[in-house]
């Protein structure tokens, strides 16, 4: 008895310094994304209008989801999906009279993320400096941008379907992050942001602005997909199933990051 007690506490103990394990884990990969206090988001003062033309993820129909249920491959492409979601299927009034099979074309299925990084300072847009060094008092300097600048994401390999794959990373990297992720941000000129830095007499003061981004590493699967109906049965049958190893940089649309030296 006294044996099976001290094993029992023994795997009590394992279990309670095993699980909070995982959940510190978790805890620092959201603290990595959360966004530092010299990040500001210039949705508004952005005297550019960045519109993003990435599809949206898509509520799957009745329809689109019963196919989904029956394909091999998870189907998370929003192409596909509204491409099902705009399909009718009539049932067949005499069960035997239908056998067809209807290819939809080689798709990029659906994207797993294995590593998601942030940078926040990816991509220098912009320097304002404040030359004091003559002066005695103080002096203020704010940031203001100079000139349009965009800067566009990009990907480090070189894999079919390339603007589906996009999506399919950007709409994954945006779900770990919580950020506003887009592979095209600009920041128009003359958008101020942030505070009122101090220079002080015989300073140079420098401020630099960078458009941050994440580094999405991860496997896309591709396959050839197919509706087939059979009397009143219809599925989806995904051929020749391929997997590729992906990465690359998405920006953080209508966000800036300051950095100042006082020297």
């Amino acid at each position: 008895m006294r044996g099976f007690v001290l094993i029992a506490s023994m795997l009590f103990l394992s279990l309670s310094i095993a699980v909070p394990g995982s959940v510190y884990a978790d805890e620092e990969e959201s603290d990595s994304f959360s966004k530092p206090d010299h990040v500001y988001d210039v949705a508004r003062e952005n005297t550019y209008s960045n519109t993003s033309r990435e599809l949206p993820e898509l509520e799957p129909s009745e329809l689109t989801q019963d196919l989904q249920e029956t394909a091999e491959a998870t189907i998370d492409n929003p192409e596909l999906v509204s491409l099902l979601n705009e399909s009718t299927i009539k049932d067949s009034k005499i069960p035997f009279g239908t056998n067809a099979s209807i290819y939809l074309g080689t798709w990029a299925l659906n994207y797993d993320s294995e590593h998601t990084e942030m940078n926040w300072e990816y991509e220098n847009i912009n320097t304002n400096e404040q030359d004091n060094r003559g002066g005695d008092t103080v002096v203020s300097l704010q940031y203001k941008q100079t000139q349009n600048k965009e800067v566009k994401g990009e990907l480090n390999s070189d894999v079919p379907q390339i603007d589906g794959v996009k999506n399919l990373m950007r709409m994954k990297a945006s779900d770990k992050t919580s950020l506003p992720l887009s592979f095209s941000s600009t920041l128009g000129q003359g958008t101020e942001v942030g505070p009122n830095y101090q220079v002080e007499g015989k300073k140079l003061g420098v401020l630099h602005g960078y458009v941050p981004a994440v580094h999405e590493k991860g496997t896309i699967t591709y396959g050839e997909v197919y509706v087939k109906m059979k009397g009143n049965k219809r599925s989806l049958e995904v051929k020749n199933i391929e997997k590729q190893a992906v990465d690359g940089w998405i920006p953080v649309k209508d966000h800036v990051t300051l950095t100042y030296r006082n020297g």
